[in-house]
């Protein structure tokens, strides 16, 4: 009886513990988390192709049943969505984007290189990454429609911390 009771005590704090992210742990009282990003574009193939073949991504499953729409997983439940429109008329800046961590920056960055994809650095050096006060290097690129992506290596470093 001892052990159920032990047992019983462990599970309930532990199922009473913020869950950890990279981000942080879950947050308030709702366990709100990051689900997808959307985006409207002109072109459905011509933008699928490219986050494709720019971050490798692979397709989920649409819920909606509208063929307008392609979903792409960005792994740990959450999804970019990309549907397209009769008019788009994108108009943002680089402090407004999707930001993609991925695991092996330098790696990332030589395929941009041999893709002859074109980046930059947050001031707008071209073919250059920086590195934020932080430690978190990162490149900003723009899709075939005008919206911004930050790409860094944030992943790496809050494991790296994590394991301190």
């Amino acid at each position: 009886m001892q052990k159920f009771f032990l047992l019983a005590c462990c599970t309930l704090m532990l199922s009473c513990t913020p869950k950890l992210s990279p981000f942080g742990t879950e947050n308030g009282p709702f366990r709100a988390s990051f689900d997808h990003y959307a985006i409207n574009v002109d072109n459905l193939q011509r933008s699928a192709d490219f986050y494709q073949r720019v971050f490798q991504l692979e397709t989920v499953f649409n819920g909606t049943g509208n063929d307008r729409r392609v979903w792409f997983s960005l792994g740990e439940g959450m999804a970019l969505h990309i549907i397209e429109t009769d008019t788009v008329d994108v108009k943002t800046t680089k402090g407004v984007h999707l930001c993609i961590a991925v695991a092996n920056f330098d790696d990332f960055v030589d395929h941009l290189r041999k893709e002859s994809i074109p980046f930059e650095t947050w001031r707008g050096e071209a073919m250059q990454s920086n590195t934020r006060p932080d430690g978190v290097r990162q490149v900003y690129l723009q899709d075939p429609d005008g919206y911004w992506v930050e790409v860094n290596d944030n992943r790496l470093m809050w494991a790296t911390n994590r394991a301190k």
